[in-house]
């Protein structure tokens, strides 16, 4: 600012300070609170950077959503790097199934509850399309959510299963209507909501069996759909890809990667070109030079001579490019991607080649932090809410004719925990160590460290008890099954056994 521009500025507020004390004062405070924030300052440097920003976040998803959902299947289509940050965090998250465990006070109950289970759990049962196990669907889901931002899923009741699931694509929720023809509740971005924008009713589009959207939307109660996304706004309403944040600089990537293959592929070609000496003859008409094949030296191919006139030079042509720091390039983006996602270099890149034990141990570390939360979030809103329709189906059916008193009190039946997939160790013998260390200092439990690795640590217990009772029934005694302190007393009583004998034949 300018001598003069400050000396008017100070005369203006003087003069209306005079005027309006209160008034003043609040222009001196808002003209300080300026100089606070440079992240609010608006010059040459930062002048095409101004965002907007809306009262209401659905607004504001709602324009691009359908853009960034069909960018984001493009990547998972085409995109080696998408699906290196998709398939880490799926086979990380759940793998090979979160699975349940029934909890009741009833070892018995808990015992057929589960065997119902694992039967509902099977192709033939769980999915309505009969295609998919409920461990199959957790995959779908995941990587659904991952890519598009959302999925619906919506229980189906059926004579012969049961419960079974219906999973629907998000993109079906007729985004058209705006007030439901019978109870007047607003209607946005295909969802029913009340004024809490607690959803009431989800209006998705009918398709029949050649793909083809009906015009008449079906009503769907809350109740019977579960719509799998994550809120990060207040008045949020639908989901958005969590590749939201990556998309760009992934799809850079694959183009730069593009351009960097076909400047090799140009590289590598080691071409000889003939030029002319000698003026052309008048009259004589140039010769279109042609290939074996008889099509027309356009191109650089590899090991190409262009012939062209009779009494001409001849001059090689090497053109060398390199790409030494396209591995760096990748490198630094793969980073980013990575911690975009809140994953680690190794994670997202597969590289394990310059990673030390201790800094591949705290990548493992944060990875595992990543992967957590979404694991709860897949039990939360997705396995137990499946599992109590499952279990309100069962007794409804009759096949847990046990359970008189379920519907007064169905908390008690409802116990159950589920058992999420381990993580491996990465030095298996360190870590087994510290483990015991912290069991012994009491600062680790048998059940977290058995969940640290997928198993429950009940099971793990009475397995090994069945395995000491068989082995003693054949007669053998193993080490395992006896401790660290009997086994040191057996060896020094063997020891001092042997030395005895020593003396003695001395």
């Amino acid at each position: 600012m300018r001598r003069w521009e400050r000396i008017d500025m100070n005369i203006l507020d003087t003069i209306i300070t005079a005027v309006s004390p209160s008034w003043g004062l609040r222009r001196v405070a808002a003209r300080q609170a300026l100089r606070y924030y440079q992240a609010g300052e608006v010059n040459r440097f930062s002048s095409a950077w101004l965002p907007v920003n809306t009262v209401d976040q659905e607004n504001m998803d709602k324009t691009e959503r359908a853009l960034i959902c069909a960018r984001a299947r493009y990547l998972e289509r085409n995109s080696d790097m998408a699906n290196s940050a998709i398939l880490g965090i799926i086979r990380n998250v759940v793998n090979t199934g979160i699975r349940m465990q029934a909890r009741t006070e009833n070892e018995e109950l808990n015992t057929k509850i589960e065997a119902l289970w694992n039967e509902w759990c099977r192709p033939g049962h769980c999915d309505v399309t009969g295609q998919q196990s409920f461990y199959e669907m957790q995959r779908m889901i995941l990587r659904r959510k991952i890519v598009d931002g959302e999925i619906l899923c919506k229980l189906v009741t059926d004579r012969k299963h049961g419960l079974q699931l219906q999973l629907i694509r998000a993109d079906l929720l007729d985004n058209n209507l705006m007030m439901a023809p019978n109870s007047q509740h607003v209607i946005r971005s295909g969802i029913e909501l009340d004024p809490y924008l607690r959803p009431i009713a989800y209006w998705v589009q009918k398709k029949d069996p050649l793909g083809y959207v009906t015009l008449e939307p079906e009503q769907v109660p809350a109740s019977q759909m579960l719509h799998l996304w994550t809120k990060n706004h207040p008045d949020q309403i639908r989901g958005i890809s969590d590749l939201a944040v990556s998309i760009k600089r992934i799809k850079d990537t694959d183009d730069y990667l593009d351009a960097e293959t076909v400047a090799a592929r140009i590289a590598a070609c080691f071409s000889v070109f003939i030029v002319q000496n000698t003026p052309q003859l008048p009259g004589r008409p140039g010769m279109l030079c042609k290939d074996k094949e008889d099509k027309p030296t356009e191109k650089i191919r590899p090991g190409m001579i262009m012939r062209l006139q009779p009494g001409e030079d001849v001059k090689a042509a090497n053109p060398g490019r390199s790409a030494t720091t396209a591995a760096d390039f990748v490198n630094i983006h793969e980073r980013l991607i990575g911690s975009g996602l809140g994953l680690s270099y190794e994670m997202m890149s597969r590289d394990f080649n310059k990673s030390s034990y201790s800094a591949a141990r705290q990548g493992n570390l944060e990875d595992r932090r990543t992967f957590r939360p979404i694991q709860q979030w897949m039990i939360t809103h997705f396995c137990q809410p499946v599992y109590e329709a499952f279990l309100d189906q069962a007794v409804l059916s009759g096949k847990l004719p046990e359970i008189r008193d379920y519907w007064s009190q169905p908390e008690k039946y409802r116990a159950y925990e589920w058992i999420a997939p381990g993580w491996q160790s990465i030095d298996p013998e360190k870590e087994a160590k510290a483990d015991t260390l912290s069991m012994q200092n009491g600062m680790l439990t048998l059940a977290q460290q058995c969940a640290e690795h997928g198993s429950d640590w009940r099971d793990q217990l009475a397995q090994m008890a069945r395995e000491k009772e068989y082995a003693e029934s054949l007669g053998l005694s193993l080490n395992i099954h006896t401790s660290e302190a009997v086994q040191a007393a057996q060896a020094n009583h063997t020891e001092g056994e042997n030395t005895n004998e020593g003396s003695n034949e001395s």
